[in-house]
């Protein structure tokens, strides 16, 4: 006789449900088959399990064996890009992080100043000191104030590789804050020189950087010089972050060079080659998170269309969801925010019929929302059928949520490296930088942007 399976099955915080099989899987992968056809889930996940081994803390369930047949299960989002540089407990971020990432994190709000040599730290001590008695300012040697740019510029490398001209001010306001002893005589900020000087330290940093082979600044490398005076100007073209992303283009992980992580990309594939219910998530996962660097070097350095990159990265094109379903309202307001921008979203948004999907699916960007009511809705269907994402006339995803696939568009356009559509781009840039805070303060709004931001404010 089988034995039956009794579930707890723990969907996030807040929501758990009972389920009850009339036999026990084999595998695990046959168990979360089971779990998403029977709840209706139709994201990606991996499964824990509460261990009576371990007082019922929860531990990945890697073997049927090891599952009570009667037992609380947690399911593990697998989402395929990060948004936000965070992750969680319920949602595990498959792209915007490897095994050793070039950054951790975005321009801070205040900037920190590094720790120079012990000489210099001392010297700075005294001065501050006397500049607080005297109001005397620090003559430093030409080696003192090489150590202080250098230590600067590395500071602000690890932050980013091309700061914006008032990210450069913010990191000498703090300079000169932290160590009053530097401020400048007849500056009127008192640290207008060390803006200056920063600025060319950054552009003979990144040199350097180059020259040892650092991907995200050597991708600019060969510019026309005076050995090399046919090439593109030195200012043309360059390849840096455009939205705020923390790792543009890092270096492969320790250990690893193209070959080895094509091997792991061409596992991948023959992964998906597989039903969904034989597809070893848990690799995949692993996997993704290795070949960031290699996708990403893919992706800015050259033009492949969305239909080589869906073949070559399935996984990135993956069914994912957001951690919770927005609110109808949030949906209202996100539909309605382009005509509060007067755009038209016409070309991006669309509703139709589901006999009339063929007609809709094309463009460069889209959301096709596929609705059954006689009459096509002109707004945003709060229950549609299916919304397709359409990249390059490909349909690259679906969602049964409006919201969901929004998230998901927006997702891809950053992984891809895609261009905002023209039409829509106040849209999504508000929708970066003011709903889902991913700018690094070198962006300055549009007038009406920031008319609205201020209102929110």
């Amino acid at each position: 006789m089988a034995t039956q399976l009794k579930l707890r099955v723990i969907l996030d915080d807040e929501n758990a449900e009972k389920l009850i099989l009339p036999s026990r899987p084999e595998t695990v992968n046959d168990l979360i088959f089971e779990v998403k056809n029977k709840l209706e889930l139709t994201y990606d996940m991996r499964l824990q399990f509460q261990d009576p081994d371990f007082d019922n803390a929860l531990c990945n369930l890697v073997n049927m064996e090891d599952l009570p047949s009667k037992a609380t299960i947690k399911i593990v989002r697998l989402v395929e890009y990060d948004l936000s540089s965070t992750s969680t407990d319920e949602t595990v971020m498959l792209s915007d992080n490897t095994d050793s990432p070039d950054r951790l994190s975005r321009w801070p709000e205040v900037f920190v100043v590094p720790t120079f040599s012990y000489e210099v730290e001392y010297t700075l001590k005294e001065g501050n000191c006397t500049f607080e008695k005297e109001g005397k300012s620090l003559i430093l040697t030409r080696d003192q104030k090489h150590n202080i740019l250098e230590g600067m510029a590395a500071e602000i490398y690890k932050l980013k590789a091309y700061p914006s001209g008032e990210q450069i001010r913010k990191a000498s306001e703090a300079l000169v804050t932290k160590h009053p002893c530097l401020r400048e005589r007849g500056s009127k900020t008192g640290y207008d020189g060390w803006k200056n000087s920063l600025c060319f330290k950054m552009g003979n940093y990144r040199t350097k950087l180059s020259r040892a082979g650092v991907k995200d600044v050597a991708v600019n490398a060969g510019k026309r010089s005076k050995s090399n005076p046919e090439a593109s100007a030195s200012r043309s073209s360059i390849k840096r972050p455009r939205r705020g992303e923390v790792n543009f283009l890092p270096n492969y992980p320790s250990g690893e060079n193209k070959d080895t992580l094509e091997t792991l990309r061409l596992a991948m594939v023959e992964e998906f080659k597989k039903t969904t219910a034989e597809r070893n998530m848990i690799l995949i996962h692993q996997h993704m998170q290795r070949t960031f660097a290699l996708r990403r070097e893919e992706i800015v350095n050259s033009t492949s269309p969305i239909a080589d990159l869906k073949e070559r990265w399935p996984a990135l094109f993956g069914e994912a969801q957001d951690k919770n379903d927005i609110s109808a309202a949030r949906v209202a307001a996100l539909a309605g925010l382009p005509l509060y921008l007067k755009e038209d979203s016409s070309a991006v948004f669309k509703n139709c019929k589901e006999e009339e999907f063929e007609e809709f699916h094309k463009g460069p960007v889209a959301l096709v929302a596929v609705v059954d009511e006689d009459n096509v809705p002109s707004v945003i269907p709060f229950q549609p059928l299916s919304v397709s994402v359409i990249l390059e006339d490909q349909v690259v995803m679906s969602h049964r949520s409006w919201a969901d696939a929004l998230v998901n568009l927006f997702g891809l356009l950053f992984a891809l490296h895609l261009s905002y559509p023209e039409k829509l781009a106040g849209f999504f840039e508000f929708v970066q930088i003011v709903i889902l805070n991913l700018d690094d303060g070198g962006r300055q709004l549009k007038p009406k942007l920031q008319a609205l931001r201020n209102e929110l404010d």
